[in-house]
């Protein structure tokens, strides 16, 4: 069964923040690239939901890099077969709280 990849509003959000960047700096081919990047890792991430780094304060919450760029924060639920993006964001920029 495969597993479910959630969207938080937060890191839809971030998502949207880093396409909104990619537009007015660059081509529309960059922002074809990072969508459809962002999607190969994604269906990377659902075949294998501990690839990031486990985070060291909370339980189930993975971070790491989705490209040279871009951060990505993320809860696995193995009992719900479901991944929780938290955020994503570039990494240029400081984390939230």
């Amino acid at each position: 069964m495969a597993i479910k990849i959630v969207w938080t509003p937060r890191a839809l959000a971030g998502f949207e923040e880093i396409i909104t960047y990619i537009e007015s700096n660059w081509t529309e081919a960059e922002v074809q690239r990072f969508i459809d990047n962002t999607d190969h890792f994604l269906q990377l991430l659902a075949e294998y939901p501990q690839l990031l780094q486990r985070s060291e304060k909370q339980q189930h919450v993975y971070r790491g890099a989705i490209d040279k760029h871009n951060i990505l924060t993320y809860r696995f639920n193995s009992e719900a077969n479901q991944i929780e993006l938290l955020n994503i964001r570039a990494a240029k920029r400081e984390p939230e709280e």
